[in-house]
């Protein structure tokens, strides 16, 4: 108990002080296992996820994370659109067919992709972890008029957690402090001024290195718990309580010819808090299968007054997923994201981890966004 209230007063101090201002929200990696269910689970997050959803997850058994490396891609899984891009890439398409297939494109799904790498050590109490996440996307209704932009974090993080036994509940407590450094794009990075460029094969590189960037660092604290009985668990999680960013403003031509990222400046920016609740379910069947199911949503007061109105339209704010896993290596999956599906499935072979994923997700009220989702690591 004491170890419990010590943690809480720890969360308090840092977080009395930190702005709750909306600007930005901090990045985390499209990863397959997640997006094959739903784009949720970050309520009972475990192992090297937990440095992207519940600290909690830090009290599990130790996993050493030698490498994670995530790649994902917002196109539609279609052979006609695989085939498009590939003749764009190649320079087998005409300018004017060019521009209209990536017009196309984007007006219906958007375009784009992210990666990220990582590294840590998470489990009996302690989350030690260093990730990186890049992203690039192109939004807009047309060609004309769409916005480039791209995203880039590096964080550090450093976490605790603990399990108190309630009788015959089980309530774990983490929190983590994030240092991270963050460089994006301005709001006015012009898609076709960039894509004409390379169409044309003229000009590409000295049209990306006078681009506008802004950069800066800063700290976020999380905190979360979950509370067990068997296989049931219900969960909270509060993320992103940072500190006000100080960014200032650079290009890539400027990072280029003086070595140099801003780590501050004029412009004040803060992350966004987000708050998560959930409950899950796992099921032993038999000693080679196993299921679980989340549900959880990221916004328990839209979600609350949603109930209010009319349950039917609550699942619109609802993360659910399902695993199935058999003999412990081979894992299927499916997912809901606020109304979309989403597919999955991993291969767990010792030391290697593989995983696939085909999702959904509604990046506005207009548009439905698809994508796919490749992942690949190394544990011990």
């Amino acid at each position: 108990m004491r170890r419990l209230l010590a943690l809480l007063l720890f969360i308090t101090i840092l977080t009395a002080c930190l702005a709750a201002q909306d600007n930005i929200s901090s990045l985390s990696p499209k990863d397959a296992r997640s997006m094959g269910m739903g784009g949720g689970s970050k309520v009972f997050s475990s192992g090297y996820q937990s440095f992207f959803g519940n600290p909690a997850g830090y009290a599990d058994s130790r996993s050493i994370t030698l490498a994670d490396v995530a790649a994902w891609g917002y196109v539609r899984p279609s052979p006609a659109d695989f085939s498009a891009l590939s003749e764009i890439a190649q320079g087998d398409m005409t300018p004017a067919d060019a521009r209209a297939t990536l017009g196309d494109l984007i007006a219906k799904n958007d375009l784009g992709a992210g990666a990220s790498l990582g590294f840590g050590w998470t489990g009996e109490g302690l989350g030690l972890g260093l990730t990186m996440i890049s992203e690039s996307l192109a939004t807009g209704d047309d060609y004309g008029t769409a916005k480039a932009s791209i995203r880039n974090e590096v964080s550090a993080i450093l976490g605790i957690a603990f399990p108190v036994a309630l009788g015959p509940f089980t309530l774990t407590v983490g929190a983590d402090v994030r240092t991270f450094y963050r460089l994006d794009s301005t709001d006015d990075w012009l898609f076709s001024t960039l894509a004409d460029a390379f169409l044309n094969k003229s000009g590409f590189n000295a049209q990306i290195s006078e681009l506008d960037l802004l950069g800066g660092s800063g700290f976020a604290v999380d905190g979360g718990l979950t509370l067990r009985i068997g296989g049931f668990s219900l969960g909270v999680l509060v993320r992103d309580y940072g500190h006000n960013l100080a960014v200032g403003e650079t290009s890539i031509k400027g990072i280029v010819e003086s070595y140099y990222l801003p780590f501050d400046g004029d412009t004040a920016l803060t992350l966004a808090p987000r708050y998560f609740v959930g409950m899950g379910f796992t099921f032993n069947h038999t000693k080679w299968l196993r299921s679980s199911i989340y549900v959880e949503t990221d916004d328990p007061a839209g979600y609350a007054q949603k109930v209010q109105d009319g349950f039917s339209s609550s699942f619109e704010m609802l993360y659910a997923g399902m695993e199935l896993s058999f003999t412990r290596i081979l894992a299927l999956r499916a997912g809901f994201n606020k109304g979309l599906l989403s597919f999955g499935m991993g291969l767990d072979l010792a030391l290697i981890e593989l995983d696939f994923a085909i999702f959904s997700e509604h990046p506005n009220d207009e548009k439905i966004r698809t994508g796919i989702a490749l992942q690949a690591a190394i544990r011990i």
